[in-house]
């Protein structure tokens, strides 16, 4: 398995290579965003550990580039903890978002985490460790949520833009939370599905993961009564949740 370590502060990108090394690892390592481009066509890594804080350049940018040229996952590691620079991140492409400082054992979850979103097919837990927290539910098939092709999903009565993060009910715009919205756009991305509360959690808000899911159910009901009668969101068991598959239209 091989990580492009992208960090400005060369004893901090020296000693996470080193740690990542000992974990049987293979690290290559980038200070400046120019090297980190010629190292992503060069050493095609697995997975990109990507730092806001360059020199050359700024790291937004340079995720955006990343993720125009490649489909590599990217886990943005970064001191920058507000929401803002989380979402504009997650936009911009990158897969996740680890706050500084953070213990190995978390990256690496976050990194296995990514690639299982990325590419399904491989058994990247066989190089990174068992990881029994994050392992898919059995109501929920392994692989990245199946994004339908444009920007829009159809859950009913209910319409959601993406792109314009925007929520129609019955034609109607409904003002969402960024909260809510993210987790309406979650649970729409699989109609039919059942994600638990942890599921949920792990596609959105990362950097927030622990308030989140601690505020799940308030926010789940919440989204229920700012969508109205539509009844949307389905909880078939305790602490899971799901929307209903679309009926065809006439």
């Amino acid at each position: 398995m091989k990580l492009l370590v992208v960090e400005a502060n060369e004893r901090v990108s020296a000693a996470l290579g080193a740690a990542l090394e000992e974990q049987g690892l293979e690290a290559v390592c980038a200070s400046t965003g120019r090297a980190a481009l010629e190292l992503l066509d060069r050493a095609r890594p697995d997975v990109v550990l990507l730092d806001l804080a360059l020199p050359d350049c700024d790291g937004f940018g340079l995720c955006g580039a990343m993720r125009a040229a490649s489909t590599v996952p990217i886990l943005v590691t970064t001191a920058r903890g507000d929401h803002l620079s989380c979402v504009r991140a997650l936009d911009l492409g990158a897969d996740d978002h680890l706050v500084k400082p953070y213990n190995l054992a978390e990256l690496l979850a976050r990194a296995r985490a990514v690639m299982r979103r990325g590419r399904p097919a491989e058994p990247a837990t066989a190089d990174l460790g068992t990881d029994t927290d994050t392992a898919p539910a059995a109501a929920v098939p392994d692989g990245p949520f199946e994004e339908p092709p444009g920007d829009l999903l159809l859950a009913g009565r209910v319409r959601i833009d993406l792109r314009e993060r925007a929520v129609l009910v019955d034609g109607a715009p409904t003002e969402l939370p960024d909260d809510e919205f993210d987790i309406l756009a979650a649970l729409a991305r699989r109609p039919g599905r059942t994600l638990r509360a942890d599921q949920i959690v792990e596609e959105i808000l990362r950097a927030h993961r622990a308030s989140l899911r601690a505020t799940l159910p308030a926010r789940i009901a919440s989204l229920r009564e700012r969508l109205g009668p539509s009844r949307l969101v389905e909880s078939p068991e305790a602490g899971c949740y799901r929307l209903p598959v679309p009926e065809p239209h006439a």
